[in-house]
């Protein structure tokens, strides 16, 4: 499944690639990211009872994230803040027997650049999404090996 944002703020898995399943993570501070739908503009946050949503206005404590790079290559999310893991399973889903969707795997974008939108963000502080320093920190960016790989 591919976690998207789409514009109404949902926050989905889609078996298929859409615009709104193309993110952008950036380091806030070692270990932790931000995750932005480049489509929707919107930020991936998370309240305290798990419920994922997306808001065009960053909160540090609902929108930033621990990455845990795990020895089979995927990466699983928990909140910086809350402690609780992104997954794609409702906490409440009557299925108790369901595996949550909560490792993710880091893809290259293969979507054309027409069907990614670059509009501004609609937010009241803004960000420089092409920037390796996306708040401004100082930090050195560092991207997933699979980005390094020759277009």
């Amino acid at each position: 499944m591919y976690l998207q944002i789409s514009s109404d703020g949902g926050v989905r898995g889609s078996l298929v690639k859409t615009p709104y399943s193309v993110l952008q993570l950036k380091s806030v501070k070692p270990g932790h990211v931000v995750i932005k739908g480049r489509s929707s503009s919107l930020f991936l946050c998370i309240n305290d009872g798990g419920h994922l949503r997306g808001q065009g206005v960053y909160e540090e404590s609902d929108c930033s994230f621990r990455e845990l790079l795990l020895a089979d290559g995927y990466t699983r999310f928990l909140s910086s803040h809350h402690g609780i893991p992104v997954s794609l399973t409702s906490r409440n889903s009557p299925d108790r027997h369901s595996v949550p969707f909560t490792r993710f795997l880091p893809l290259r974008n293969t979507l054309t650049v027409d069907s990614v939108s670059d509009q501004p963000p609609h937010s009241e502080r803004q960000f420089d999404v092409d920037s390796h320093d996306l708040f401004g920190m100082g930090l050195n960016h560092m991207g997933s090996p699979h980005s390094l790989i020759d277009k």
